[in-house]
Formats: C-alpha cells, sequence, structure tokens
C-alpha cells in the first residue's frame, strides 16, 4: 500500500500555478473571472482546470452554462490545495526575509575587549534595520570562540586572532587597530612622585587585564624595558570589565585594556601621556579582526552585519 502511494505521489506533479487557479475558481465559481484574476484568456484558464483534473483523476468541479459548483472530492482537494498554497506563500516569505536577513537567527561570538569599537554600532544599526531577527551573541575570550567556530556553533568572531592568521583553516578581515594603554588610579604611587613615570617602572606594579593576546606581549617587553623571556607582572585577569575598573580605582595595580572603553569613563588616569620617554601611542596598538572557516559561505544576517561592521570600521 504504501509503495503504490509513494509511486502515485511521484507520477502526480503539484504545480502550484494550478492549484492558485484552482483556488481562483473555488472563489469566484465564474471562469471568467477567474480568469481574469488570473490573467489568462477563458480558454487557458479552463485547459489549466482540466489538465489538473485529468493529473488528479478526479472531477473537482460541476459545470454547465449557468453554475461551477466543486464537486465533493473537489471540496476535499480545494481545502488541501489552499493549505499546501499558505504553506507555499508562508515559505516564499521566509526565503525573501532569511534572503534580506530580516528574520532567523544569527549566532557570532566576540572576544571580551572587542566588544567596543565599529561592532556595537553595527549591532546597533542592525537590530535597527532588522527586528526581527534573533540574535545569539556569545562573549569569550579567543580559544573558546576558535572551538565554537570549529564546532560551528557560530558562523563568525570578532577578536585578536593571534596564531590563528597562520592557520589555512580560518579567513581573516582585518579591522583597524584599536590603540591599547595602561590606566592606574589618581593617587597611585607612579602620579605621587617627584619625577614622571618611566615606560621601565610600569612592570614593578601588579597589571590587571582581560586575557592578553599572545602577540602583544613581546612588544610589551620591549616597550618597558623587560627582558625578553621575562613574566608579565599580570596580578588579575578578569572577564567582568566593570569589576577590572573597580578594582583599579581601589589599589596600585595598573590596568592594560583598550583607550576606548576606559577614555569614557573619566576616573582613571592614562599613563601614557605622562611617560618620560614618551611610548608612540600605536606601539601598543592591538589587531583586531572578523575570523571565519575559510571553506563555509556566511549566511544572509551575518553577511549583513560583517559589513556593517567593515562600514563603521571604515568610517572611524
Amino acid at each position: 500500500m504504501h509503495y503504490l502511494q509513494e509511486t502515485y505521489a511521484l507520477k502526480a506533479s503539484i504545480n502550484l500555478k494550478q492549484l492558485r487557479h484552482l483556488e481562483l475558481l473555488a472563489e469566484e465559481l465564474n471562469f471568467s473571472r477567474a480568469a481574469e484574476r488570473a490573467n489568462l484568456s477563458q480558454t487557458a484558464f479552463s485547459r489549466s482546470i482540466q489538465a489538473l483534473e485529468t493529473e488528479f483523476g478526479i472531477r473537482i468541479f460541476d459545470r454547465d452554462t449557468r453554475s461551477v459548483r466543486p464537486t465533493p472530492a473537489g471540496r476535499y482537494l480545494i481545502a488541501r490545495a489552499l493549505t499546501l498554497l499558505g504553506r507555499a506563500r508562508d515559505l516564499a516569505d521566509d526565503i525573501y526575509y532569511l534572503s534580506n536577513a530580516e528574520r532567523g537567527e544569527l549566532n557570532f561570538g566576540v572576544s571580551l575587549l572587542a566588544t567596543d569599537g565599529p561592532l556595537r554600532q553595527a549591532l546597533i544599526e542592525l537590530k535597527q534595520q532588522c527586528p526581527q531577527l534573533k540574535l545569539h551573541i556569545e562573549a569569550s575570550q579567543t580559544p573558546n570562540l576558535q572551538s565554537h567556530l570549529e564546532q560551528e556553533r557560530i558562523e563568525f568572531f570578532v577578536a585578536f586572532p593571534g596564531d590563528l592568521q597562520e592557520d589555512e583553516r580560518f579567513e581573516i578581515t582585518w579591522l583597524p587597530s584599536e590603540p591599547v594603554s595602561m590606566y592606574c588610579r589618581a593617587d597611585h604611587p607612579l602620579l605621587l612622585q617627584n619625577t614622571p613615570p618611566s615606560p621601565t617602572q610600569i612592570p614593578a606594579y601588579p597589571w590587571s587585564a582581560v586575557a592578553l593576546d599572545k602577540s602583544l606581549s613581546p612588544r610589551l617587553r620591549s616597550i618597558l624595558g623587560m627582558k625578553p623571556n621575562q613574566a608579565l607582572p599580570i596580578a588579575l585577569t578578569c572577564d567582568n570589565l566593570q569589576l577590572l575598573h573597580d578594582l583599579t580605582l581601589h589599589s596600585d595595580n595598573i590596568l592594560l585594556t583598550w583607550k576606548s572603553w576606559v577614555d569614557s569613563k573619566n576616573e582613571l588616569v592614562n599613563l601614557m601621556p605622562l611617560l618620560q620617554p614618551q611610548i608612540p601611542e600605536t606601539a601598543m596598538n592591538i589587531e583586531c579582526g572578523i575570523v571565519q572557516l575559510a571553506d563555509r559561505s556566511l549566511s544572509p544576517p551575518a553577511q549583513r552585519l560583517v559589513d556593517l561592521i567593515l562600514l563603521h570600521a571604515d568610517s572611524q
């Protein structure tokens, strides 16, 4: 029985255009008016209905010179056809909205420091453009984001790529580097001494930071006059930026982070301009990029967000 059903289903092709004609005739019960709505001649419209009846092997409408009426079998098929047409329209809507990134879901990741910068403005604009799009944002450290990208739990992430730029499995779209600086509380010992603080004094105090990108460590040692293999004096790492700020405000710790994050708070002192000799601002910039799998295409919502990130990055 199942074999016969499957064989018949394969033979009976379902033409949505013909089902639409069926819908129009059921609404109008008049071939002339239904044909006009279908933008067809009455002859062509009648042939479409006849072809459908022949295909199904069922008479769907009884008609004479004065009236058109669905048969009992026709009423059943019309009801099922309307359901199928409704689902087809829903699918067409979903395809349209998905291709235009206006519906669906977007899963992506971001490192804790990379939440500022062009990503923030791009997300605001994306939600304004696509209010029905569901966003799932994972804020974590780069190794975790890499793992979830490889598992395809996220489509891309924004972070400091580090060694990933040497891995052919990943494709990286570089963003403008972000300036990093060092901060301390206003009554920190470095600011109370009689002479300006020097770069070589910085390693004498404990540091606070989100997990540092490995590529920054050699630069920091060189800038601050440290030995090539000397351990960085990181005493506190934390995923919570507000907690890092508060602990720096009430300790001798020196906070190492993005300028765009701390400068907006105006409670901590930026040490970089005070150091003698001065360190060029660009010396401590951190490279940031959009990381995705090299052999995967982004979904329309993901591509739309990436385009917005790049647009805002170029405007900075």
